[in-house]
């Protein structure tokens, strides 16, 4: 599940409201740790669409 959420961020980068949109989806859809992973990389790789 986690690697289909990277998948779908992914292709949701092109715009920050639906990227955040789709992010707040799939940490409800993972576990709490698979959840933090997840976090991480996106604070890592999408830094400049995270909401302040």
């Amino acid at each position: 599940m986690l690697n289909y959420c990277y998948q779908i961020l992914s292709k949701m980068s092109f715009d920050r409201e639906l990227f955040q949109k789709e992010l707040k989806k799939c940490i409800g859809y993972l576990n709490q740790q698979d959840a933090e992973i997840l976090r991480g990389w996106v604070k890592e790789k999408y830094k400049d669409l995270m909401v302040a």
